[in-house]
Protein backbone atom coordinates (compact mmCIF):
# COMPACT_ATOMS: atom_id res chain seq x y z
CA UNK A 1 0.00 0.00 0.00
CA UNK A 2 1.56 3.19 -1.27
CA UNK A 3 2.27 6.65 1.38
CA UNK A 4 -1.23 7.97 -0.57
CA UNK A 5 -3.31 5.58 0.18
CA UNK A 6 -2.31 4.95 3.76
CA UNK A 7 -3.04 9.17 4.39
CA UNK A 8 -5.43 10.41 1.81
CA UNK A 9 -6.74 13.25 3.68
CA UNK A 10 -2.99 14.62 4.93
CA UNK A 11 -3.50 17.32 1.87
CA UNK A 12 -6.48 18.59 3.91
CA UNK A 13 -4.94 18.43 7.19
CA UNK A 14 -1.41 20.65 5.95
CA UNK A 15 -3.86 23.29 4.13
CA UNK A 16 -5.89 23.32 7.27
CA UNK A 17 -3.30 24.10 9.21
CA UNK A 18 -1.57 26.74 7.22
CA UNK A 19 -4.94 28.79 6.79
CA UNK A 20 -5.75 28.53 10.38
CA UNK A 21 -2.02 30.01 10.93
CA UNK A 22 -3.38 32.99 8.56
CA UNK A 23 -6.76 33.29 9.93
CA UNK A 24 -4.54 34.27 13.69
CA UNK A 25 -4.06 37.87 14.79
CA UNK A 26 -0.86 38.83 13.61
CA UNK A 27 1.53 39.81 16.61
CA UNK A 28 3.60 43.25 16.43
CA UNK A 29 6.94 41.95 16.81
CA UNK A 30 7.55 44.95 19.05
CA UNK A 31 4.70 46.03 20.71
CA UNK A 32 2.16 44.67 23.47
CA UNK A 33 -1.36 46.18 23.70
CA UNK A 34 -0.22 48.67 26.11
CA UNK A 35 3.00 50.08 24.73
CA UNK A 36 5.32 49.78 21.59
CA UNK A 37 9.13 49.48 21.03
CA UNK A 38 10.36 50.96 17.58
CA UNK A 39 13.99 49.98 16.66
CA UNK A 40 15.49 51.99 14.23
CA UNK A 41 19.10 53.07 12.90
CA UNK A 42 20.14 56.33 14.43
CA UNK A 43 22.09 57.45 11.15
CA UNK A 44 18.84 57.29 9.20
CA UNK A 45 15.66 57.72 10.70
CA UNK A 46 12.74 59.90 10.97
CA UNK A 47 11.44 60.87 14.35
CA UNK A 48 8.22 61.22 12.80
CA UNK A 49 7.78 57.88 11.30
CA UNK A 50 8.69 56.12 14.50
CA UNK A 51 5.51 58.19 15.98
CA UNK A 52 3.82 57.04 13.31
CA UNK A 53 4.61 53.41 13.69
CA UNK A 54 3.55 53.94 17.52
CA UNK A 55 0.48 55.82 16.83
CA UNK A 56 -0.61 52.93 14.63
CA UNK A 57 0.09 50.45 17.03
CA UNK A 58 -1.54 52.31 19.92
CA UNK A 59 -4.93 53.10 17.50
CA UNK A 60 -5.71 49.47 16.86
CA UNK A 61 -6.88 49.33 20.82
CA UNK A 62 -8.29 52.45 20.77
CA UNK A 63 -5.36 54.83 22.80
CA UNK A 64 -2.55 57.12 21.61
CA UNK A 65 1.03 56.84 21.53
CA UNK A 66 3.33 58.55 24.06
CA UNK A 67 6.67 58.94 23.76
CA UNK A 68 8.57 57.49 27.26
CA UNK A 69 12.17 56.88 26.31
CA UNK A 70 15.27 55.71 24.09
CA UNK A 71 17.66 52.95 24.60
CA UNK A 72 20.60 51.91 23.22
CA UNK A 73 21.80 48.39 22.47
CA UNK A 74 25.16 48.00 24.07
CA UNK A 75 26.09 44.84 21.04
CA UNK A 76 25.55 47.35 18.73
CA UNK A 77 26.24 51.10 17.40
CA UNK A 78 24.16 50.88 14.93
CA UNK A 79 20.36 50.44 16.83
CA UNK A 80 18.51 52.20 19.21
CA UNK A 81 14.96 51.65 20.69
CA UNK A 82 12.47 54.72 20.84
CA UNK A 83 10.05 53.36 23.55
CA UNK A 84 6.55 54.22 23.58
CA UNK A 85 3.19 53.98 26.13
CA UNK A 86 -0.17 53.52 24.72
CA UNK A 87 -2.27 56.11 27.26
Amino acid sequence: MSARARLPGIGLVVAALALAGCASRPETPWGAQRSITVPYNPYDYDPDELFAVAQTHCEAYGLRAQYVDETIDPNSVRWRYRHFDCV
